[in-house]
């Protein structure tokens, strides 16, 4: 019955992730055990569909990213690490994920939005990356995080010290994040599902992962946020343009609109 209906082994897998989310508020060591214990599940469950249903099996594997992502950033040591230090190390396990997966289902880099979009299209990329800034202020009026002195200490000072810490937002949070959910994993979800269903889900999974950020109007606005890049994504093939946006997003929220707002 589960082989036979994506929609619900998604759904099932969704569930888990978010009883994982939900149970890190309370208990972040079980949280990140859940976390655990459902990756190595989407590991095995994508093994054994290999041969019965290989689009199945490829999602399922592309899905790992999710809890590898929360338990990176939930198990790495903030004593030992600076702030900045902290998010390029995470970064890079997860771009072995992302490219070993790639090289596992014989992807080529446009499959998964690494494409410069046509120049009909620059409004479109154009308008997400403007997007960023009220959805940064938005944000950070939720949240209300303290701003990230460590950054900016880390680089320098003044305006090349910002630009350098940006540029870490947009590669290292930007950029990955985006490559994973919405190159890797909606190529897999909409191969799977379709268009709309696989856009949705994707959002979806965006929005639990904010879950931990204890403000339900958050986990709105990243679904929102997420939906709008997944469009952008079909609408133009490439990630680039939502990559710059999604760091931008977070340059405001730690680094402008905590110092202006």
């Amino acid at each position: 019955m589960l082989r036979r209906n994506p929609y619900l082994i998604s759904a099932t897998y969704l569930l888990l992730v978010t009883c994982a989310e939900l149970l890190i508020i309370y208990d972040p060591k079980a949280g990140i055990a859940l976390h655990a214990i459902i990756l190595f599940a989407l590991l095995l469950h994508s093994a054994l569909e290999y041969d019965t249903d290989k689009n199945l099996s490829k999602f399922l594997m592309a899905f790992v990213l999710a809890p590898l992502i929360r338990i990176l950033s939930l198990s790495m040591p903030l004593v030992q690490f600076s702030w900045l230090s902290r998010f390029m190390l995470i970064s890079i396990p997860i771009f072995i994920a992302i490219f070993t997966c790639m090289w596992l289902q014989e992807l080529r880099p446009k499959d998964v939005g690494l494409f410069t979009p046509h120049l009909r299209n620059t409004p479109i990329e154009a308008g997400v990356i403007l997007l960023a800034i009220p959805f940064g202020i938005l944000e950070y009026q939720i949240l209300k995080p303290a701003p990230l002195l460590g950054l900016a200490s880390a680089s320098g000072s003044g305006a090349m010290n910002f630009i350098a810490v940006s540029l870490i937002f947009i590669v290292c949070t930007g950029f990955t994040e985006e490559f994973a959910f919405r190159g890797l994993l909606q190529y897999n979800a909409i191969r799977l599902m379709s268009k709309w269903s696989g856009i949705i889900f994707v959002a979806t999974v965006f929005g639990v992962l904010h879950v931990g950020n204890l403000a339900i109007l958050d986990c709105l606005l990243a679904f929102s946020v997420g939906f709008i890049y997944s469009i952008v994504r079909e609408k133009t093939g490439s990630i680039y343009g939502i990559s710059v946006s999604h760091g931008i997003i977070n340059t405001v929220l730690f680094l402008v609109a905590p110092l202006y707002f």
